[in-house]
């Protein structure tokens, strides 16, 4: 098909796209965070550039002492706060997200999606069209930011205040043990991988470290495959019966897994393992592209981790970077443009149980000519793994 030509003072009518009422915004990895039944929190701070992050160990399962009456129960090899070591509290500055778009007069002259040709909208309308949508858009890039930043959290135990930055400064380190960290002596897709031997010692690994249960394993796509083509998951699952049963009317996942599903992860069955754990198996395919345009999987296909979905991981979110809104702008804004910056309309598409306004900081300036306004959204997250010690990376599954 030959496109028309046109020129400086040809009017075409051609409905305009929007791609981004289309492409939707992952929140798998989100759904780690601020859930407050297993006593996650979300903190905001706005006036303040540093925050304390609280990262806890396992609490142990001592037994109480047991003494004979009419003597002290004093032990001075113990220590008198057992909680010291196993919770800390540090300081770190919040990174900052900011994502500008403009709209200049000379867009507030042409039709906008949807509109139509034979009975034009005013520049007023048309401004608060591209105002809501700029906004719109620049929510969808940073909630994939925080999608990214979570990733990275669970599976490495920390993630950048500035991405793809190799500056130990500025990267947050969430203090996991090292040994949380698995790389399998036989990729799952090599000769004689022992899988599910693989996931036990990782489940083991998680019990020894937290004090927790594993209950939640993610798979990356390749080794999914692995893991379903494998002779060995094969022979258990038929004759040894250990139960990898896949999802179905007849299995439904549990309502606590619910968010996660709601959230993007996609359940694939239930496995017990051979030394009698029960894990609810997902993947998750969803994709961010990188500041060298490829594309790159959330969960790195190669890779897999297991966890405990009562851990605790709390998420933060800092001040904007500018000086504070006054009445006069956001009336300004409202006026011109519709939106309470103080309580914006979150774009539809995005999980609402991982979301909050608090989380962003809109406003808007002119240029001198007042030819030229821009939209700007601001954001300041830190997602840490509290109880950090309650995640378990698998990698080198799939060569």
């Amino acid at each position: 098909m030959t496109p028309n030509t046109s020129d400086l003072f040809t009017r075409v009518f051609v409905d305009a796209f929007k791609e981004t009422e289309i492409i939707g915004v992952p929140t798998g990895f989100q759904a780690f965070f601020g859930d407050p039944a297993n006593g996650s929190r979300t903190i905001v701070t706005n006036d303040s550039e540093a925050v304390d992050i609280d990262i806890m160990r396992a609490n142990g399962r001592r037994l109480a002492a047991t003494v004979n009456r009419g003597t002290s129960t004093d032990d001075v090899t113990r220590q008198k706060n057992a909680l010291a070591e196993n919770f800390s509290n540090f300081s770190r500055k919040f990174p900052l997200i900011e994502e500008e778009g403009n709209i200049n007069n000379n867009q507030l002259l042409k039709r906008v999606a949807g509109e139509n040709p034979f009975s034009g909208s005013t520049r007023e309308e048309r401004a608060r069209i591209y105002a809501r949508d700029i906004l719109g858009d620049q929510v969808r890039k940073s909630v994939r930011t925080f999608e990214y930043f979570a990733s990275q959290s669970v599976l490495t135990g920390q993630h950048p205040a500035i991405i793809d930055t190799t500056n130990a400064d500025l990267i947050y380190d969430f203090r996991r043990d090292p040994l949380n960290f698995i790389t399998v002596g036989t990729a799952w897709n090599g000769v004689l991988p022992d899988i599910l031997g693989d996931i036990d010692a990782a489940c083991e690994r998680l019990e020894l470290a937290s004090f927790m249960e594993p209950n939640f394993i993610g798979i990356g796509d390749d080794a999914m495959a692995d893991f379903i083509a494998d002779t060995g998951v094969q022979s258990n699952a038929d004759n040894r019966r250990f139960e990898l049963i896949e999802v179905s009317t007849n299995n439904p996942v549990p309502p606590e897994y619910a968010r996660f599903i709601e959230a993007g992860w996609i359940a694939r069955g239930r496995l017990r393992t051979p030394k009698g754990r029960v894990l609810w198996i997902f993947n998750y395919n969803k994709r961010y592209t990188n500041s060298a345009g490829s594309t790159v999987r959330y969960l790195p296909s190669d890779k897999a981790f297991i966890c405990d979905i009562n851990a605790r991981a709390d998420r933060y979110f800092g001040p904007p970077d500018r000086l504070p809104v006054t009445p006069d702008e956001a009336a300004w804004i409202m006026d011109l443009f519709g939106i309470n910056i103080m309580a914006p309309a979150l774009p539809a598409g995005i999980t609402a149980a991982v979301l909050d306004a608090a989380m962003f900081h809109f406003d808007a300036y002119r240029s001198p000519d007042k030819k030229t306004v821009i939209m700007r959204a601001q954001s300041a997250p830190i997602y840490p793994t509290t109880q950090t010690d309650a995640f378990v990376t698998l990698q080198g599954l799939h060569v």
